[in-house]
């Protein structure tokens, strides 16, 4: 008895292990479809960017770190297509192998339901059934005739239904396999089109950088540049922070190194509560140079620095605070245009390469408020936003505290 309960405990517990399994699977290929139809709009919105950065026709690192993001989504669109065809082909397997089943348990029971109505035929005349009654030696015997009669009909009708039941049932898993073969049909001709598609990307990634590496005096006096105009806005910054502390220690009703007033200071609590939930600093794009160090694209062996992260968007894009906060300096800067910076109690932000700015010293914005419009580099071909985000002389990674994309 304990070996045949300790079989029906493993039986049931193998069900539900397999009504899980086919639960996440069903649930990940929901997923990668989301996944596709979004990589399909990411690639659709970066080949607008490319198109305009390609008017010129001029190799340009804008036009470089365009075509490696459109290269990096055609990949991962080729990932999620190849997940895809394994599920689908790992479906069509296990419905191929249902199908066979069902067929054997269709011809078995359409044998079995042949005999019961042959039989039965035979003994469709109430008065042979009479006769078989009344046949009987004694009432006992009659009456288990009687029920054998009963059963007999009821499991010649069940039968039938078991028959009906599995003819339903083969023949969706039939409609079920040909939908699962146009399915493979349709991903393999994605697939097929986005791998040419990569190839003729990646030829002309290795064109542009060819074209860029030819121009490696330029891009290395831009850069020592970019590195100074960086420099410049971090001292300021800091000066600024310090400038704020020393003000702050003069008045009354404030706490902390940098004297938060109780607002500012439950305004802060709030901004950090939020980490990962913020909404983009412009409407569309994406993070063409992260944040911290990293390798040049094109100079070998040279490290790039940034202390925030680089949005590459569309011409003319605007750009928007993250939060809700006050405006405390406007700034104009060689190289980096018009900067905002934002106080967010102990946070702040600072959005720089503006065009011009909407906003002026001391306004009150909140969350998606427009605060000006990004710059757009004609020689370079590129619009750029470079934000970044502090916590008092704390530089913070802007990718860790947006919206995932």
């Amino acid at each position: 008895m304990g070996f045949l309960k300790s079989q029906k405990l493993f039986l049931f517990l193998s069900l539900i292990f397999l009504l899980l399994n086919c639960s996440v699977n069903a649930q990940d290929i929901s997923k990668l479809k989301r996944q596709k139809e979004q990589n399909a709009k990411d690639i659709a919105y970066t080949q607008k960017l490319l198109q305009k950065t390609q008017k010129k026709q001029k190799a340009s690192l804008g036009l470089l770190s365009v075509l490696n993001r459109k290269i990096k989504l055609q990949e991962n669109m080729i990932r999620n297509i190849q997940k895809e065809l394994d599920y689908t082909d790992s479906k069509i397997g296990k419905t191929k192998k249902e199908i066979s089943r069902l067929e054997q348990k269709y011809k078995q029971l359409q044998k079995q339901y042949e005999k019961l109505i042959v039989y039965a035929h035979r003994q469709k005349n109430s008065r042979d059934k009479l006769m078989f009654l009344f046949a009987s030696k004694d009432f006992n015997q009659a009456y288990k005739r009687y029920k054998y009669l009963q059963q007999f009909s009821e499991f010649t009708r069940k039968r039938g239904e078991e028959l009906v039941e599995t003819k339903v049932d083969l023949d969706l898993k039939l409609d079920g396999l040909k939908l699962a073969k146009k399915e493979k049909q349709v991903l393999l001709a994605l697939n097929t089109k986005a791998s040419a598609e990569l190839s003729s990307q990646k030829n002309q990634q290795s064109g542009v950088l060819a074209q860029l590496k030819k121009k490696e005096k330029t891009l290395r006096q831009n850069l020592a540049t970019q590195r100074r105009n960086d420099q410049k806005l971090e001292k300021k910054i800091r000066k600024i922070i310090a400038e704020q502390a020393r003000l702050a220690r003069k008045k009354k009703n404030v706490s902390g190194a940098y004297g938060l007033t109780p607002e500012e200071k439950v305004l802060g609590e709030t901004f950090g509560q939020n980490k990962g939930k913020f909404p983009w600093p412009t409407p569309t794009g994406f993070i063409s140079q992260k944040f911290g160090q990293h390798a040049h694209p094109v100079l070998k062996h040279v490290r790039v620095n940034n202390d925030g992260i680089d949005i590459t968007t569309k011409p003319q894009s605007v750009c928007r605070s993250i939060f809700k906060g006050e405006v405390t300096h406007i700034l104009s800067m060689p190289g980096l245009n018009m900067v905002v910076i934002i106080k967010h109690g102990a946070y702040m932000t600072v959005y720089s390469n503006l065009a011009k700015v909407t906003v002026k010293k001391g306004d009150l914005v909140s969350a998606k408020e427009k605060i000006g419009v990004v710059y757009t580099d004609e020689k370079e071909n590129q619009t750029i936003l470079k934000f970044q985000m502090w916590k008092e002389t704390t530089k913070l990674n802007p990718s860790l505290w947006l919206l995932k994309q």
